[in-house]
């Protein structure tokens, strides 16, 4: 397989080597917790692919929450964040030079946004190849392998970037996200060894979309579980809150982590460590929501449920996954899904984990 690149360099996908990659996601500002571990798997197929390269990042307008809350889970897969460069969508923006591009060249640049006024404008950075899907890969140096699947899933449409790039299929080696041993001990101290726990998530991180399967429905899944003889653990958001006291009084066997920011034994108490409390569950029920994908992150064999969104687009990154749609059940509110389905769904999951 062979490309041009933009100095009209013939390379070829075995011998490309690039030094200096950036990564442009978007300039919009990207606060979603979901949103952004859909590129984490990305990130890390980037890393695999070229594992001695410089990565810069290129997000939005304000800080990147992996700077922040979700940091963790980037190292050694961000060298670099770029926070203040955006792409005008004017007609000067679109022909005149990224100001960027006046004192750095890139080896390498992916386009993961697919608005083509963006891509124009991003294609004249400095670059030996450039890999943008924008109108079925027209803009693009390369495509993706022949043999590559495609999909709607998010997380496999950006590993169609990296294919196209290295010229081969590349995916993590696993799904799982390593953390610092410091917050695997403190998400052991949360959940200690012993008994059978069972992860609930249910929240998101806007309420009024409708995804959320209904609260009252979680309370009746984690009393089934207490009667089972296992823990169930509520996975609570900083817009779930209010929620606690309920729980406590109504399923007062249930763990509830403090993941709203405070610090437990140095550690903020936040995504990362819910991550961590993933390695920990033996199953968990989510919403499509940044908690389940948080939790798949972490390896747990995942139940999700699924209202006006589409899984065969939002799925979390797993292999471990059982998706329950409402439309399996006649309708789109995620009221529709009845909860001896999800109860079930928690069982085959529990024993495809112990065959």
């Amino acid at each position: 397989m062979r490309a041009t690149g933009q100095d009209g360099q013939q390379t070829k996908s075995e011998d490309f080597d690039p030094r200096d990659i950036l990564l442009y996601i978007g300039h919009g500002s990207d606060t979603a917790i979901g949103e952004n571990l859909i590129k984490v798997p990305f990130m890390r197929a980037v890393r695999e692919a070229f594992p001695s390269a410089k990565v810069s990042w290129v997000h939005g307008s304000i800080e990147s929450q992996f700077q922040s809350i979700l940091k963790p889970l980037s190292v050694d897969l961000i060298d670099e964040i770029l926070p203040d460069y955006t792409l005008e969508d004017s007609l000067g923006g679109i022909l005149g030079w990224p100001a960027l591009s006046q004192r750095r060249r890139f080896d390498l640049v992916i386009d993961t946004q697919k608005r083509p006024q963006k891509t124009v404008r991003l294609r004249r950075l400095a670059n030996r190849c450039f890999i943008s899907a924008t109108w079925n890969y027209w803009f693009s140096d390369r495509r993706p392998p022949e043999d590559f699947y495609h999909s709607m899933r998010l997380t496999e449409r950006l590993f169609a970037l990296v294919a196209a790039a290295a010229g081969r299929i590349l995916t993590p080696p696993s799904h799982v996200i390593d953390l610092p041993d410091d917050i695997v001990s403190v998400a052991a101290q949360l959940l200690p060894d012993g008994p059978t726990y069972i992860g609930l998530a249910p929240g998101a991180g806007r309420q009024d979309t409708g995804k959320m399967w209904p609260y009252k429905e979680y309370l009746a899944v984690a009393r089934a579980q207490v009667g089972k003889g296992r823990i169930p653990v509520f996975i609570i958001g900083p817009s779930e809150k209010s929620w606690v006291s309920d729980i406590r009084e109504n399923v007062p066997e249930a763990v509830i982590p403090d993941l709203t920011g405070n610090k437990i034994d140095g550690i903020t108490a936040g995504p990362p460590l819910t991550v961590a409390l993933g390695y920990r569950l033996s199953a968990a029920v989510s919403n499509c929501s940044g908690a389940g994908h948080l939790l798949a992150a972490g390896g747990v064999p995942m139940v999700s449920l699924y209202g006006p969104t589409d899984p065969r687009k939002f799925l979390p990154y797993t292999p471990h996954i059982t998706a329950i749609t409402a439309q399996q059940f006649g309708g789109e509110a995620t009221s529709k899904i009845p909860r001896d389905a999800v109860l079930d769904a928690i069982e085959l999951r529990l024993s495809a984990a112990r065959a």
